[in-house]
């Protein structure tokens, strides 16, 4: 008896729109966090370079574009042609813009982040190596959404499968690069704090927030969805691997502004000689660290410790005073004074016996 295959045990609509519409909302999801990380870049980062800006909204208006295809592609598949089972069983050139802007936006914040290595590293080797892989997988999306447009049906995806390696192989080397060297970066500029930490919820909160930076802001979290997404494609022949690549790129945004966002002070003085950067590493418990490096023939690192506050400490005394007065008043013929008296006053010398024996006196 022949063994049935895992595609005809599926619904028209199971094989890739499945898989697809759970990995558009991660998508959606991720626009949100990109509107939000935009709003404050450009509310607190106003002194940026103009490119940068330039950049962000490039890659914002991309980011928002590409959400609207994906959501026009699936609106026509699961509304428009509901029911229609040849229909879903190709794609269009709505879903062929899918991988042009995941690798455009893909290349763009890779050669970013080169350009940041330059920066750090001060030497072209690895920006160089960073670049040709982003070109590679830039080129490859394009080459990728061509061969969608010959061959529009889901399970002949597989016949180009060369150029969804190239693609997507050179997006996670590139990757494995920036993570390794900006991981490399973080740990070095940290290793000289780390014995100041001697709470242990400080402890905990620093560990905490070096993990989050080094999987988000490093490119860590990209290389696996992309190497997920490559696996997924090679080894299972439905669309499983739409889940982590309609996400993608947005990914790669994210990552972009978070790194952006967190860098607070980071200057980038050129290339000449004698040009500084300054990088700033900020904790969730308020803790800043600063190093700065200045290129030349020596490196000096200064490193500031500050920690932010948005209240000063106050110091508030309470001061009681306490009074002794007689109850009765002393008779006429006695000279008494009748003056406040306070607790540890000096101007009565009298003491308790004395005035013991005068209230006796006064009773008899």
């Amino acid at each position: 008896m022949p063994q049935a295959s895992p595609l005809s045990m599926k619904g028209p609509a199971e094989v890739a729109h499945g898989w697809m519409f759970a990995g558009f909302a991660v998508n959606v999801l991720l626009l949100g966090v990109m509107i939000t990380q935009v709003y404050l870049y450009y509310g607190q980062y106003k002194n940026d370079k103009k490119w940068i800006k330039i950049f962000v909204a490039v890659l914002f208006c991309a980011d928002c574009l590409n959400t609207g295809f994906d959501f026009a592609y699936l609106y026509r598949s699961l509304i428009t042609y509901f029911g229609d089972a040849a229909f879903l069983e190709k794609a269009d050139w709505l879903f062929a813009t899918d991988p042009v802007i995941t690798g455009l936006i893909a290349s763009s914040v890779q050669l970013f982040f080169a350009w940041r290595v330059r920066v750090l590293t001060k030497t072209w080797v690895y920006p160089a190596v960073i670049g040709s892989f982003a070109i590679a997988g830039g080129v490859s999306s394009i080459v990728c959404a061509y061969e969608i447009t010959r061959t529009p049906r889901f399970v002949d995806f597989q016949n180009f499968k060369a150029v969804v390696i190239v693609w997507l192989a050179a997006e996670a080397l590139g990757d494995v690069i920036i993570t390794a060297l900006l991981v490399w970066y973080l740990v070095r500029a940290q290793r000289p704090f780390s014995m100041l930490m001697a709470n242990g919820f400080q402890r905990s909160d620093m560990m905490v927030d070096r993990i989050i930076r080094i999987t988000v802001q490093t490119g860590l979290l990209t290389m696996i969805v992309a190497s997920l997404d490559l696996f997924f494609y090679l080894y299972d022949p439905t669309g499983t691997h739409l889940l982590f690549n309609f996400p993608l790129c947005k990914l790669y945004s994210n990552s972009l502004m978070s790194s952006l966002n967190s860098r607070r002070g980071w200057k980038y003085g050129g290339t000449g000689t004698g040009a500084d950067s300054e990088g700033q590493i900020i904790t969730t418990g308020g803790l800043n660290i600063r190093t700065q490096a200045i290129s030349g023939n020596a490196t000096k690192q200064a490193d500031i410790i500050t920690f932010e506050s948005k209240t000063h400490p106050e110091v508030f005394v309470h001061v009681e005073q306490h009074e002794l007065r007689d109850v009765s008043s002393p008779p006429a013929t006695h000279n008494y004074d009748d003056r406040k008296r306070t607790l540890g006053s000096n101007a009565s010398n009298k003491t308790l016996e004395e005035k013991w024996e005068q209230e006796r006196h006064w009773g008899a």
